[in-house]
């Protein structure tokens, strides 16, 4: 049996493999600064940013098993102005035209109702895609009322109001800030950052000095903390969980629910701890929240105490947003009760598959349940034949045991 360190390791080896690489990073980063620069010098002024995985460093390969997939990585495309200076309709419109008036990104563009994506593929590295939402500032009106309902207000300043397509095919506004999100993430994040920084650069240049001359060259971007990586395991495990649903994508939990859960409890941890020690923490705490499924909100509280990452208050579902308190995270968990069922079920396999799986004293099994949590694809990619062969238990003297073997 390899030890539970070296397992660890392991399986912190295949996320950093569904990482974004250093080489795409920069890429992708070039690929969306040369977009808006092309938006702002075709007549359209815009600031393009990152919103998601990829602001929140959380980035992982989509499909565990599928090795077609590409990274789809999510941006603002914030045009100059307010929600009273354009309808929803107006705002698509002319983005749209911008884009569509250059051929390398006509050739390349997708037209949905949600966002405007750019294909791009590049040879000898997985392909990825850019998301491009449009938005426009929000009303000082609205930030201000949602002032009134936020216990972090200081967030709300970033509010921006972006289309949204109704049932009618029509659009209309919505308010969203993945500014505020970002900042509030980050501020979690930052004691995390600092516990492993110069650990975590040293890693990074030692396994890509091809590309960096020095330690002080890496971006910042490119570090990981124990939170981020703990996200990024929970995601690469649901990734593979609910691919092998007959409805799993029906009823996959957004990664938005993660992330801000996961940060919500990582708040309430110490910062130099390990990764598996915070998704230890955090896999425990998410369980309890299990328990909405079976007692009432006030039950739950006096049971528990104060945690409020999840309410479900008269079987309503909430998961705040907490850059913008009228956003309920789990809107979709009240339409469809399979959600969170299964969310929770999920919470308890990703425990068995990750943290339980460390003590399994027969190396095969540890593969195959390895397999079974990441696919076995990805396992094969990053650690070849490791662990494929049974454990063979060693003969023991009874002249050198231990006594409570001789007993």
């Amino acid at each position: 049996m390899e030890s539970k360190t070296e397992r660890q390791n392991d399986i912190l080896s295949i996320i950093r493999g569904l990482d974004i690489s250093p080489t795409l990073y920069d890429n992708a980063v070039e690929k969306y600064e040369t977009l808006g620069n092309f938006l702002n010098e075709h007549g359209l002024d815009a600031e393009i940013y990152p919103q998601g995985s990829f602001a929140f460093g959380t980035v992982v390969r989509p499909s565990a098993n599928d090795s077609s997939a590409s990274y789809d990585l999510d941006f603002i495309c914030q045009v100059n102005g307010s929600r009273e200076e354009y309808s929803p309709d107006e705002l698509r419109d002319k983005v749209e035209s911008v884009l569509k008036s250059s051929k390398i990104y006509a050739d390349r563009l997708k037209v949905d109702d949600k966002c405007f994506t750019i294909k791009y593929a590049d040879e000898g590295e997985i392909g990825f895609s850019i998301d491009i939402v449009p938005a426009v500032d929000e009303s000082p009106v609205i930030k201000s009322s949602l002032a009134l309902e936020c216990i972090s207000p200081e967030l709300l300043d970033t509010s921006i109001a972006i289309p949204q397509c109704t049932e009618k095919h029509s659009y209309r506004w919505i308010t969203n800030n993945p500014k505020g999100l970002r900042s509030w993430f980050d501020n979690i994040n930052a004691p995390y950052l600092d516990s492993s920084r110069k650990a975590e650069r040293l890693r990074i240049f030692e396994e890509n000095k091809a590309i960096f001359e020095s330690v002080e060259e890496i971006p910042d971007a490119l570090e990981r903390s124990a939170l981020q990586r703990v996200i990024q395991i929970l995601k690469s495990h649901r990734n593979n969980y609910y691919a092998k649903l007959k409805d799993g994508k029906e009823i996959k939990p957004i990664s938005a629910i993660i992330t801000v859960a996961v940060a919500e409890i990582a708040e309430n941890y110490h910062a130099d701890c390990t990764v598996f020690e915070l998704l230890d923490y955090a896999l425990s705490e998410l369980s309890i929240y299990a328990e909405h499924q079976r007692i009432t909100e006030s039950d739950f509280q006096r049971k528990y105490g104060n945690r409020n990452v999840f309410s479900h208050e008269e079987g309503k579902w909430y998961i705040e947003n907490p850059a913008n308190p009228r956003d309920n995270l789990a809107d979709q968990w009240n339409v469809d009760a399979r959600i969170p069922n299964r969310f929770f079920k999920w919470i308890e396999i990703a425990r068995e598959d990750i943290i339980d799986s460390l003590a399994q004293k027969d190396d095969k099994k540890f593969r195959l349940i390895l397999e079974n949590g990441f696919g076995d694809t990805t396992v094969l990619g990053f650690l070849g034949e490791k662990y494929c062969r049974e454990t063979v238990p060693q003969q023991i003297n009874p002249q050198s045991a231990a006594r409570p073997y001789r007993i």
